[in-house]
């Protein structure tokens, strides 16, 4: 009997469509060795639709390097998302041939998509054709999203958060398709074969001191505001060892070594570029400093890791950095040298390190990889899916101001 074919449709624009998609294809293979053929595929590129691609990436490369513009456009949306859903459609148009002849030619029985691009193509070409691809939508966002989120011509839809639930069933989305488990994260990411002393000392650190790990995404945004906030650390001289990968931004980490490389003192900054063993440098990490996109915050905080967040490339990351602060694994710095620095000095002692770590175990984060996992393979197996509803609305009310009370409650014992 021939195996059943699931395609893993991300686009590789940046980490957060493409690790979701690796943590659950990791745990179906794992859980479920040999029992189906799989593929990941970056879906534009992959089936040829190659100008498209490009035109894509290099527009939202250009919009991560312009934040207010991207905010701007997101705000844009929030008001006229019905009539951009019908634009983004009409410009979207030339991918559907390339999305059938890969579906007739490789007929793979189940899709799962972590980019709204690759759903709202596979769903027109289902559709149109009367094809019987199983159509499964990951939310890549956490808690909010853009218009172009809402997409229901599916089969399934997960989300990670009660939050994004509730925004989709506010707008009338059919509860019957939803689906909410924890954040996924690559279960090799916890893989981690080495101890801190042997990977600090292969990069030439000092394993008594502190260390601070600084990652702004692939792209490593953000090039003028880091190269300041750490010029002004390193002019503090404090014993900390600084990892700052700059991704694919050559130019930031040639600059980096040119401010940095030759500097004597107690402070000392290593420029990496793209890096394969992020969760080694997590790891050996006091603390990071890292822009709020969902899969490099979920990935920290699985580590269980400080958090100092700089500022957002876009709306839909303010509320991750809520939800550090709030639960206090995380502190907001933004562009602000004075905060950054304090926050610095701050969790240099031992004592802050220790609160952050009480925090975590309070909040015992789930992985829901493998979760995910067996949902799919109850879908592909006929048998009924895991139930994992949303909870009603009003349930989520109770929540949020059971949340707020808390709150407040804090601010008045502190004011204390």
């Amino acid at each position: 009997m021939a195996k059943k074919r699931i395609a893993f449709a991300m686009i590789e624009a940046g980490g957060g469509h493409k690790m979701p998609a690796l943590a659950v294809f990791e745990s179906l293979k794992r859980l479920y060795p040999g029992k189906y053929e799989m593929t990941v595929l970056d879906f534009v590129k992959d089936l040829g639709c190659v100008d498209l691609d490009q035109v894509h990436k290099s527009t939202w490369k250009y919009l991560l390097t312009h934040p207010s513009l991207t905010k701007g456009i997101q705000t844009f949306d929030f008001i006229t998302g019905p009539v951009n859903m019908s634009i983004y459609k009409l410009a979207i148009a030339p991918f559907y041939p390339y999305v059938q002849r890969y579906l007739r030619k490789e007929k793979p029985d189940l899709i799962f998509s972590t980019h709204y691009f690759n759903t709202m193509a596979v769903s027109h070409v289902r559709r149109a054709y009367g094809l019987d691809t199983v159509l499964v939508n990951f939310l890549s966002e956490i808690f909010d999203f853009d218009s172009y989120w809402y997409l229901k011509n599916v089969d399934h839809y997960i989300v990670t958060s009660e939050q994004a639930a509730d925004k989709l069933l506010r707008r009338r989305f059919p509860k019957g398709k939803l689906h909410v488990f924890p954040y996924p994260v690559r279960r090799s990411f916890f893989r981690i074969r080495r101890s801190r002393k042997e990977i600090l000392e292969e990069l030439g650190l000092p394993s008594a001191h502190r260390t601070l790990l600084v990652t702004l995404g692939s792209e490593g945004i953000g090039a003028i505001s880091t190269v300041r906030m750490l010029g002004h650390l390193v002019r503090r001289d404090m014993p900390l060892n600084v990892i700052v990968v700059t991704g694919n931004n050559a130019r930031l980490r040639r600059q980096l070594e040119v401010e940095f490389g030759e500097a004597e003192g107690a402070t000392r900054v290593v420029p990496l570029g793209f890096t394969t063993n992020m969760n080694e440098l997590v790891n050996a990490a006091d603390f990071c400093f890292i822009k709020p996109g969902p899969a490099t915050t979920w990935e920290v905080l699985s580590l269980r890791k400080p958090i100092l967040f700089a500022a957002s490339a876009q709306l839909s990351e303010n509320p991750n950095i809520r939800y550090a602060v709030r639960n206090r694994v995380g502190y907001y710095v933004g562009v602000s040298t004075k905060r950054f620095v304090r926050r610095v000095r701050e969790l240099m002692e031992a004592g802050a390190l220790a609160r952050v770590q009480a925090s975590y175990e309070r909040l015992a984060l789930k992985n829901g990889a493998d979760d995910i996992a067996r949902f799919l393979n109850a879908v592909l197996s006929g048998q009924q899916p895991p139930t994992h509803r949303p909870s009603s609305p009003a349930r989520l009310r109770r929540r949020r101001q059971a949340r707020q009370s808390r709150a407040t409650a804090r601010a008045a014992r502190s004011a204390r």
